[in-house]
């Protein structure tokens, strides 16, 4: 049987530096993937287009709950 490792999990705080960086190196589709490349934590899907941009990490919050974080009129936020 093949067990897959649990994701790791962030904080609030992990996710706010996340964020933070993002908003200081990512403003559009092309930064953002950019970053992705040189994040420096594992991401599981990115969407960088002219109309929706995203970023879901492989990461985890503390209930377990996935964390989408999404570029809405220039300022990066966690989508709920």
């Amino acid at each position: 049987m093949l067990i897959s490792p649990r994701p790791q999990v962030f904080s609030t705080a992990d996710i706010a530096a996340v964020l933070s960086d993002l908003q200081a190196r990512a403003n559009d589709a092309a930064s953002l993937r950019t970053w992705a490349q040189d994040a420096n934590v594992a991401i599981e899907r990115v969407v960088a287009t002219d109309d929706l941009t995203y970023v879901r990490l492989a990461a985890r919050d503390d209930d377990g709950s996935p964390i989408v974080l999404m570029l809405l009129e220039g300022v990066w936020e966690r989508a709920v």
